[in-house]
């Protein structure tokens, strides 16, 4: 039996094959790692979220279109942009999912970023629906703050024309 079990670990031995030198394995792992990188297809960018996010908003996929809109906006964030239409869309997202208190704070988040940079059309923009949705959420005080703000901008004379046509639309008496 001891004789078998010889014969055959020195048979195996026998048709083993050499391990392969260092070099040629790091050349196989660069050549592997080099074709693995040129099929990855690019990341998707923040134009391609905001598509998708409309397609599925359109679609009535709500959890979808606010799922893009998030990412889009955070791609936004991380090139050191303010993602106005991707936070507009989610206002609308949430809006529409009956969500009236969240969309109202997505508007003051971006009023706030937009002022940072002193953007002050897209805050006031930014504003004047905040104040819509906080009224319409039951939210008075929070209301109150953002038209304390818009006030002071629209004092300050610092909105195009544009700007102040859609305030005025938006708050006729």
């Amino acid at each position: 039996m001891l004789t078998l079990a010889l014969t055959v670990a020195s048979m195996m031995a026998a048709t083993q094959l050499p391990p392969l030198p260092l070099a040629d394995t790091a050349r196989m792992t660069v050549a592997s790692r080099s074709a693995t990188v040129d099929k990855t297809p690019p990341a998707p960018t923040v134009a391609d979220h905001l598509e998708a996010a409309r397609r599925a908003l359109a679609a009535g996929e709500f959890d979808v279109a606010r799922r893009e809109f998030v990412i889009a906006a955070a791609l936004d964030r991380d090139a050191g942009n303010v993602p106005v239409e991707a936070m507009f869309g989610l206002a609308n997202v949430l809006y529409s999912s009956s969500y009236n208190r969240e969309a109202a704070i997505t508007m003051t988040k971006l009023a706030e970023e937009a002022g940072a940079i002193r953007d002050y059309n897209t805050e006031a923009r930014a504003l004047v629906d905040a104040i819509w949705l906080n009224l319409d959420a039951g939210q008075r005080m929070q209301a109150k703050l953002g038209g304390a703000r818009l006030t002071q901008l629209i004092k300050d004379k610092v909105l195009s024309d544009d700007t102040m046509r859609l305030i005025n639309s938006r708050f006729r008496s």
